[in-house]
């Protein structure tokens, strides 16, 4: 009987949810949960003023840029927490509402029409010998052999690019003065028309999420990419969570794209009594301003993020505070209830009899 208990108390204690396959990573969905979703967002041709499709077209990512697919997040977590990816990153496992599931290069070139040949960037950028000066004559119209960072001091059709590149395919949050070495990789092969292996791309993406399910990940990163997983998971699996969606898509505005294209309608507006009128030449705008203005409102955009993120750590230490004094209170009301209810079996127990100077009844 004590054996057979014993037993029943060790099969609850190791007992697991069936959302996942092992103990470690149903620990790792709560560092996920706790993540933030960066949602990536939509570009609809139609509704933007502005040609930007065209500059993406020797690529093959329009398809991708164009995706509005609403999702349950929980399906992103649930497939993060129990990814495994095979050594060369080309294939990526998981355990999503209690199916197993693989997504592969091929099934992003099946399902989302991307490329899926060519060089693989993430393993390109780490090569010493990249042309530095090559990309800033394509970027910035200068050959410094070194990367720049600064945002601010790109061309118009690679701030575009890089622009589209990070709040949807690459999303980058928070930091928008700074550009990313592989940002600049990617937005220089799409400007001189190379190809490169695409669905490479967002594999190595999503596997680089895995960094956060370590405990020696400090500070979390932004989770993104959700729709296009789900949407492989629907087309190939037909999984659709019962709930309703609880990420839905953002677009693109003709805001996104004013202060990084120059709007020709502005230009040479007059009335038709002023044709015969000389007109003055129109004052030269000041370029360094206007780029100063930029980079200001980008590193105050930056500093609010940093703020929000402060203001989250905050929140989350007083909570973890709160939740540690509350196990001390509810700890010490279990003793306090533990001693009262030992007194109490004692005095039922043995029924002691007060002293004769106290007894009522002498």
């Amino acid at each position: 009987m004590a054996s057979s208990s014993k037993r029943s108390k060790v099969s609850k204690g190791s007992s697991r949810n069936e959302n996942f396959l092992s103990k470690d990573n149903e620990t790792a969905y709560g560092r996920y949960s706790a993540s933030k979703i960066t949602p990536s967002r939509i570009l609809i041709q139609s509704d933007i003023d502005f040609q930007i499709l065209p500059l993406f077209s020797s690529t093959q990512l329009s398809f991708i840029l164009t995706l509005s697919h609403s999702y349950h997040k929980e399906m992103f977590l649930q497939f993060l927490s129990n990814l495994r990816v095979t050594p060369e990153c080309t294939r990526l496992s998981s355990f999503v509402m209690q199916q197993k599931v693989i997504i592969d290069k091929e099934d992003l070139g099946t399902f989302l029409h991307l490329r899926t040949e060519g060089d693989r960037l993430h393993s390109l950028i780490q090569e010493a010998d990249i042309s530095w000066s090559m990309v800033n004559d394509t970027l910035r119209g200068n050959k410094d052999k070194v990367h720049q960072p600064r945002v601010y001091t790109l061309l118009q059709n690679a701030r575009i690019i890089q622009h589209v590149l990070r709040s949807s395919i690459i999303p980058k949050a928070g930091d928008r003065v700074n550009i990313t070495p592989l940002l600049s990789l990617v937005t220089h092969l799409i400007m001189t028309n190379k190809p490169f292996d695409e669905a490479q791309l967002i594999l190595d993406y999503i596997h680089s999420l895995s960094d956060i399910r370590h405990p020696q990940t400090k500070r979390k990163k932004n989770i993104a990419l959700g729709h296009l997983v789900c949407y492989i998971l629907e087309k190939k699996y037909n999984l659709i969570y019962p709930e309703p969606p609880t990420e839905e898509p953002i677009f693109f505005t003709n805001a996104s794209f004013r202060s990084l294209v120059h709007d020709p309608t502005v230009e040479g507006e007059e009335s038709e009594g002023d044709k015969e009128a000389p007109s003055e030449p129109a004052p030269v705008p000041n370029q360094n301003a206007f780029n100063d203005i930029i980079q200001r409102f980008d590193t105050m955009e930056t500093n609010f993020g940093q703020r929000f993120d402060q203001i989250d750590l905050h929140m989350k230490t007083q909570e973890d505070r709160h939740n540690l004094d509350m196990a001390w209170i509810r700890g010490q009301t279990d003793y306090i209830n533990q001693n009262v209810a030992m007194i109490n079996s004692y005095f039922t127990a043995f029924n002691p009899q007060p002293p004769p100077d106290q007894d009522p009844e002498a």
